[in-house]
């Protein structure tokens, strides 16, 4: 890997950060009083598209980097804070934000793993 694909890469994994951090803070918008989890969509198909790019660059675990961000910052958000009270509510859109954001780029992997045997 030369030093080019090192840059590229850790600009997918900030693209990785910046996905967490914007899909959590969005994943209590409501529409009326019916809650609108589209962060969760959004986070299944960047961390899907994040690692593709990343899959591109280099076929080492280092292509995990993007998602492993994205990770890092939704784990961070589940955190209480100091009054008790996370970023994230524990209810379903935390567990549907959790599901598609890993769920959904794990599986896209292993099917695009199948692919190529």
């Amino acid at each position: 890997m030369i030093a080019g694909d090192r840059v590229e890469l850790a600009v997918l994994t900030v693209c990785g950060f910046v996905l967490g951090v914007v899909t959590v803070f969005y994943l209590n918008v409501l529409v009326g009083t019916a809650p609108l989890p589209v962060s969760a969509l959004a986070a299944a198909v960047g961390n899907v598209v994040l690692l593709q790019l990343a899959a591109q660059i280099t076929g080492s675990p280092w292509r995990y980097a993007p998602l492993i961000a994205w990770v890092l910052v939704a784990l961070v958000a589940l955190l209480p804070g100091v009054n008790g009270n996370g970023a994230l509510i524990y209810d379903w859109r935390a567990l549907l934000l959790l599901f598609c954001g890993v769920g959904v780029p794990a599986l896209a992997q292993s099917m695009n793993r199948l692919n190529h045997l």
